[in-house]
């Protein structure tokens, strides 16, 4: 009978709390509610859909281009702007080689855009002449304004065209400043025999057999200690024996 009178009195102790508990519980199931209903609404309210593109950094790539790019999103809240897929979709646009989102509140994002850099120009088999930059990416026609990109050229025997044009970029993307804005041209019927003209700032003109595009900081110092030898062209394929002929 004691042992019975004690547990009797244990469960009417105990009871107090479950209900407090139960009580501590359906507060917050509420309070979780609410939240919910005042995300959903706070999503959806007109003042907080993007209706404001700013666009920074650009030059010649046509602002029209980047608002194409980002108009899927216009309409979109605010708060659920994926700025990670809205960069992705400027990168595609001609042109550009990086773009930064951030949200601009209430109902607008902006945008700054890296523009490439044209190195190159290739003139097509059919004539059209087009820009490159430095990862061989074609780039809109407006990309050679203020630019000097240097044209390539590749031999018609070229066993491996692609190649041959790839391994110029590589040498152009590796060249000093101080080579680049000489070259008036530059030539490859293989990735491993590019070569170019430089011209000099008496007026003449050398030719770098340059070769493939490994070793370019010691075959552009080895050019640079050579230019002023007789001769009108230069071989450092193999930097460390270098020919001036």
């Amino acid at each position: 009978m004691i042992q019975a009178a004690d547990r009797f009195r244990d469960l009417v102790r105990a009871r107090p709390w479950r209900r407090r508990r139960r009580a501590i519980l359906v507060t917050a199931a509420v309070v979780m509610a609410l939240l919910v209903v005042a995300l959903v609404a706070a999503v959806t309210l007109p003042v907080l859909s993007v209706r404001q593109v700013q666009v920074e950094g650009l030059g010649y790539v046509q602002e029209s281009a980047v608002d194409e790019a980002v108009e899927p999103f216009r309409g979109d809240s605010v708060l659920l702007l994926g700025t990670g897929a809205v960069e992705s979709a400027v990168e595609e646009v001609p042109g550009v080689a990086t773009a930064e989102v951030h949200r601009s509140w209430p109902d607008g994002m902006s945008i700054t855009v890296t523009e490439r850099t044209a190195i190159a120009s290739v003139t097509q088999q059919d004539g059209a002449t087009v820009l490159l930059d430095a990862e061989g990416t074609e780039l809109p026609e407006g990309a050679g304004e203020g630019a000097s990109p240097v044209p390539l050229t590749v031999a018609a025997d070229a066993a491996d065209p692609d190649g041959a044009q790839a391994a110029m970029i590589d040498v152009l993307a590796q060249m000093p400043g101080s080579l680049r804005t000489g070259m008036t041209g530059m030539t490859a019927s293989s990735p491993s025999d590019v070569s170019f003209t430089l011209e000099l700032e008496d007026g003449g003109t050398k030719t770098i057999v340059w070769g493939d595009a490994a070793d370019a900081d010691l075959k552009a110092e080895v050019v640079r200690a050579l230019l002023a030898e007789p001769g009108s062209e230069i071989d450092v394929s193999s930097p460390v024996a270098p020919v001036t002929r």
